[in-house]
């Protein structure tokens, strides 16, 4: 997962899919992997209390930089990866994006099927990166906080759809405690700290498998 500048990660996605929490998960998943890594955030982000708690609380966990919009080209050479939740393709920052993620609730494929414009933007997004920088922008889409059941692998209707609009199918994120309830800031990627490992669960070998799956897919 080496790249000689920043990674940039977009994460999109539907209200209440997840993006800010799958943002920090991610993140900390990459500086596990030994990835400088950064989120870029507003200073009245919820995200932003939760990474700060977790400095406080837990000082020898590696936290994720925080870096403001008004200081992005200049810091973000610094950085391995760069994670920017909750900002659209039609956002001036997308230009820059390597990979664009888009969470998606089981419950809203169809919803996302019929979505036009969703679908017309990025694509749009695609053809600017092509043309300016001679890229192509890697467009992933994430079943996220499924609840009917836990599943590995992608649904058939996703999949299905993929070729026709051009996205990836990463493995999915299922509705996980170890996701939902950051106390602290605390990921299941922490677990194996010696701090830490004897509140190891089955669950959270679950999510840290879940999500090193989806970090490995991104970079893949």
């Amino acid at each position: 997962m080496q790249n000689k500048s920043a990674h940039i990660i977009i994460i999109d996605g539907s209200s209440q899919s997840g993006k800010k929490l799958f943002g920090l998960e991610l993140a900390i998943t990459l500086m596990y992997n030994n990835q400088k890594t950064a989120i870029l955030l507003s200073n009245d982000s919820p995200l932003l209390q939760i990474i700060n708690k977790r400095k406080e609380m837990h000082p020898f966990l590696p936290t994720p930089n925080i870096i403001e919009r008004k200081n992005f080209s200049q810091e973000s050479k610094n950085y391995d990866a760069i994670i920017i939740p909750c900002i659209t393709a039609l956002d001036e920052l997308a230009l820059n994006v390597d990979t664009y993620i888009t969470l998606l609730p089981s419950s809203s494929i169809r919803k996302f099927q019929k979505d036009i414009i969703y679908i017309n933007n990025i694509w749009e997004l695609k053809k600017q990166i092509a043309s300016q920088y001679n890229k192509t922008l890697n467009w992933v889409i994430c079943e996220n906080n499924l609840k009917e059941k836990t599943i590995d692998t992608p649904s058939k209707e996703l999949s299905a759809m993929s070729k026709l609009y051009g996205f990836r199918v990463s493995p999915p994120i299922n509705k996980r405690s170890s996701y939902l309830k950051t106390l602290g800031g605390i990921s299941s990627q922490d677990k194996i700290s010696d701090a830490l490992k004897n509140k190891l669960t089955y669950e959270d070998i679950c999510a840290k498998r879940e999500i090193t799956k989806v970090a490995e897919f991104i970079f893949n």
